[in-house]
C-alpha cells in the first residue's frame, strides 16, 4: 500500500526530472508580398484589423493550429500584435534572404498544441469506469490535468475528481511514456435501494500516481493507455488502495 510520504517523494523526483525550459528567441522576418492581413484571433472567423505592408518586418511569437501570432516592428514604436495564417509566412524572408517555410501540420501541429481533451474507459478495481480529462499543455514535457471519473458498481457508485501534473519523457517522439502525480477527492455513494439514512455518502481525500504511454495516431488524435494507483484517506484514519486501468483517445488543439 502506498504511503503519503512515498507519494510526496515520487512527486519530488518527478520535478527533478523536468528539464529547464528556455524560451527560444523570437524569429524576425521581412514581408515580400504587397500585403498580409492580420486577424484578431487564430482563425478566419476573426476579423482583419490590420494590414502589414511590403518590406515591413515582423516578429513571430508563437504558433497555434496553423496560425502564427506576430508583432509588427516600427521605428515609431507603434507595435501591433495579431494572427496571420501559415500560408502568409511563405511571403516572408529571413534576415539572410532565405524564404521561410512553415511546418506543414501533422505532428508539428501536435507539438505546438495548447490543450487536450481525453475520454478513457476501463476499470476501477473491479468496476467499469469512464474518465474525462482536460489538459493544459504548459510546455513540451509538462501538462496540467483536471480529471473526472465515474464508476458504477452493483452496491455503490464512486466519483473521483483530481488535479495532477503530467510529465512526458520523450515529447518529440510519436510514442512516449509519461508519469502523472496528483491529488483530489473520492465520493462513494451506496445504491438508492441500500440507503438507510441520509449520511451514507462518504468523501475521502486522495492521492494518485499514474504511469502511461501515449501514441500519436493521426492529425488531431492520440491514443493513451494508463494505470493509476489511487490512495484514499478515509475519515476512519485508514488508507484504501484503488487500482485503475484506462485506455482511450485524446484530441488536441
Amino acid at each position: 500500500m502506498l504511503k503519503p510520504s512515498i507519494t510526496i517523494l515520487l512527486m519530488s523526483i518527478s520535478f527533478l526530472l523536468l528539464p529547464i525550459s528556455v524560451l527560444a528567441a523570437e524569429l524576425r522576418v521581412t514581408v515580400t508580398t504587397p500585403f498580409i492581413n492580420v486577424h484578431s484571433g487564430p482563425a478566419d472567423e476573426f476579423p482583419v484589423f490590420h494590414v502589414i505592408a511590403q518590406s515591413e518586418k515582423i516578429d513571430i511569437l508563437k504558433e497555434r493550429t496553423g496560425w502564427y501570432r506576430v508583432r509588427t516592428v516600427s521605428n515609431r514604436n507603434e507595435e501591433i500584435e495579431g494572427w496571420i495564417h501559415k500560408d502568409s509566412l511563405t511571403a516572408t524572408v529571413l534576415p539572410d534572404g532565405i524564404g521561410l517555410k512553415p511546418p506543414s501540420g501533422g505532428f508539428d501541429q501536435y507539438l505546438s498544441r495548447d490543450f487536450e481533451i481525453s475520454l478513457m474507459g476501463g476499470v476501477l478495481d473491479t468496476t467499469n469506469a469512464l474518465t474525462l480529462t482536460g489538459s493544459w499543455v504548459w510546455n513540451q514535457n509538462l501538462s496540467v490535468d483536471a480529471s473526472y471519473t465515474q464508476a458504477l458498481g452493483d452496491f455503490s457508485d464512486n466519483k473521483l475528481w483530481s488535479v495532477r501534473m503530467r510529465h512526458t519523457f520523450y515529447p518529440f517522439r510519436k510514442v512516449s511514456p509519461y508519469l502523472a502525480l496528483g491529488t483530489g477527492e473520492i465520493r462513494t455513494s451506496p445504491n438508492a435501494n441500500l440507503v438507510q439514512s441520509g449520511d451514507e455518502v462518504r468523501k475521502s481525500n486522495s492521492y494518485e500516481v499514474g504511469v502511461g504511454v501515449r501514441y500519436y495516431l493521426t492529425d488531431g488524435v492520440l491514443i493513451k493507455a494508463e494505470y493509476r494507483g489511487v490512495l484514499a484517506l478515509t475519515d476512519r484514519d485508514e488508507q484504501e488502495r484503488l487500482d485503475q486501468w484506462l485506455v482511450g483517445a485524446s484530441i488536441f488543439f
